[in-house]
């Protein structure tokens, strides 16, 4: 009797903390429930509407707003030029992390400081970043002041079509290649220094060879990671231009978010809005799947 009294007590016990931790997460999943599940439900249904919130007039009109983003030539050209930054600052913020993690690797108090000092860019809010980087690309800014001391003529970077969007390429390489600094970080630290030993005495001892035969092999998953990582966050690239250009000048650094925000809170076209969101949506999800799939056959390589 003692015995199944003590069993039944356990799963009261059990259950009570069962229903504790259910109460500690129910405000995650609310949260969760409201700002993501309803509101993708809810913009899906958007997307299906002719929706004027201002107006109020909403009425059915099927797949008109997917057929219109579909034919919008300045859609497409703003998911040309989300690939052209993609193509650019994922290759140079790649390889850029690895070598700022090679190069501060070492456990010394100069390399910490020194990263630190680094990493700084990719814990600020972009937003400040965006107006410190108005002022360094201005005509009398801190970049053409450098420059003047070179010899080189003076530019306006952001009211350049030739130069802006390479001027906000060469801000986001500043401010990411810190923080995917630290993932690779993360993985050369993992690495037994037994191993860079025996290589040393097999006659591995430049940066090139220890780089080409251990590093990049031994964080080939990391690498993976960074690369996808950095391509999914690429095509979310909104708040840098929105503040410094706002897809000018010429439409010359124009990209989806920016075509999403206009068609909603310029045009009030809140439904080809909702519906150019989803496509992007199945952009980014069929590289997530493929992140998925890359990573599963690094991981088993």
């Amino acid at each position: 009797m003692g015995g199944v009294r003590r069993l039944r007590g356990h799963e009261r016990v059990s259950g009570l903390e069962q229903l504790t931790g259910y109460l500690f997460v129910l405000p995650t999943f609310l949260i969760l429930g409201v700002f993501v599940l309803f509101a993708a439900v809810y913009s899906l249904w958007i997307s299906l509407m002719h929706y004027d919130p201002f107006f109020h007039t909403v009425y059915p009109v099927g797949l008109s707003n997917y057929k219109y983003v579909a034919s919008s030539r300045l859609y497409w050209f703003s998911m040309l030029h989300a690939l052209e930054y993609t193509g650019v600052v994922v290759t140079i913020q790649t390889f850029l992390a690895f070598f700022f993690a090679v190069l501060f690797n070492e456990k010394t108090p100069v390399s910490r400081f020194t990263r630190a000092i680094v990493f700084i860019p990719a814990v600020t809010s972009s937003a400040v970043i965006s107006v410190l980087f108005i002022w360094v690309f201005s005509a009398q800014g801190l970049l053409n002041a450098f420059l003047v001391h070179l010899g080189v003529h003076p530019e306006n970077w952001l009211e350049s079509t030739t130069w802006a969007f390479p001027a906000i390429m060469g801000l986001n390489i500043f401010t990411t290649a810190p923080y995917f600094m630290i993932m690779y970080l993360a993985g050369l630290q993992s690495i037994p220094s037994s191993i860079l030993e025996s290589a040393a005495l097999d006659g591995v001892r430049n940066a090139f060879q220890r780089f080409r035969y251990f590093y990049f092999p031994m964080l080939k998953f990391t690498v993976f990671f960074v690369v996808v990582l950095g391509i999914i966050g690429s095509m979310q690239l909104f708040d840098q231009v929105f503040i410094m250009t706002d897809g000018g000048p010429g439409n010359s650094t124009y990209v989806p978010l920016i075509y999403i925000y206009n068609q909603a809170f310029v045009f009030d076209n809140f439904g080809a809005a909702a519906a150019a969101s989803f496509i992007l949506f199945v952009i980014i999800l069929i590289l997530t799947l493929a992140q998925r799939r890359l990573i599963s056959e690094v991981r088993w390589a």
